[in-house]
């Protein structure tokens, strides 16, 4: 019998294919229902550098009010936890966690990336500033506004809606436009 790892993704990693690499099983939607995505976490290399940082996904603790976070659950063989963990650690910036996560049939414990360290972005930072840095900030992965642009593309396409995203992308919008934002 094969053991399973589990792994969660709710950014960049449900849909740019790093799973293929690690022997990926299926890719099952899930939902993280303790947490919720936020854009706090500066990249510094992959969407950004340090002179310009990228903004990224994290996840926080859920509040009351605060939509499910809706993902991707990816199955993987257990022998190659160790690889995968490595690969995304670095990636990620961070090392792994264990969630719960819902599965269309089941509750599983998942692997999964919170960041909490000196990347975070500095409290009280308005949305329309979060805007502008994403207008500017490209880093050895492709441009802030890429990643959000796809996280946004991604989501409507597993029929997710998220509040943090989608206000977050109208405000970019808006900071390109020119208009005032929040």
């Amino acid at each position: 019998m094969t053991l399973t790892m589990w792994l969660f993704g709710y950014g960049s990693l449900m849909w740019d294919g790093w799973e293929t690499r690690y022997g990926c099983r299926r890719r099952v939607h899930a939902v993280a229902p303790e947490h919720r995505r936020v854009f706090n976490k500066k990249s510094l290399e992959r969407w950004g550098t340090h002179a310009q940082p990228g903004l990224t996904l994290n996840l926080a603790p859920a509040r009351e009010d605060a939509h499910l976070c809706r993902g991707i659950a990816f199955d993987f063989p257990d022998e190659h936890q160790t690889e995968i963990e490595a690969y995304l650690s670095e990636r990620e910036t961070c090392h792994a966690s264990d969630i719960a996560v819902h599965l269309p049939d089941e509750t599983i414990t998942a692997r999964t990336y919170i960041y909490d360290g000196p990347r975070l972005l500095e409290d009280g930072l308005t949305l329309r500033a979060r805007a502008a840095m994403i207008l500017v900030a490209e880093g050895i992965a492709g441009s802030s506004y890429d990643y959000i642009a796809n996280v946004r593309e991604h989501l409507d396409q597993l029929g997710v809606s998220d509040p943090a995203v989608d206000e977050l992308w109208r405000a970019v919008i808006a900071v390109q436009n020119g208009e005032h934002c929040e």
